[in-house]
């Protein structure tokens, strides 16, 4: 049987390393300009994502995910 948390840590060091790669893209590009806003929504989107999963994994594993900061 797999862990989950180590399942979940995997999930979430992927959508990270996902999300870094398209912000990188984003700031470097030129090509993007034009296209900046649709790609900061799809980034942010990716973000409250994995910020989801995340809150997901701790609370099945009994850690209130709550952080003291509002979204």
């Amino acid at each position: 049987m797999l862990d989950p948390f180590a399942l979940a840590l995997r999930k979430i060091e992927f959508e990270s390393g996902r999300l870094m790669q398209a912000q990188i893209m984003f700031l470097k590009s030129v090509d993007l300009v034009p296209f900046r806003s649709a790609v900061n929504t799809a980034v942010e989107s990716l973000h409250e994502q994995v910020r989801k999963l995340w809150d997901d994994m701790l609370s099945s594993i009994g850690v209130d995910p709550g952080n003291g900061v509002e979204s």
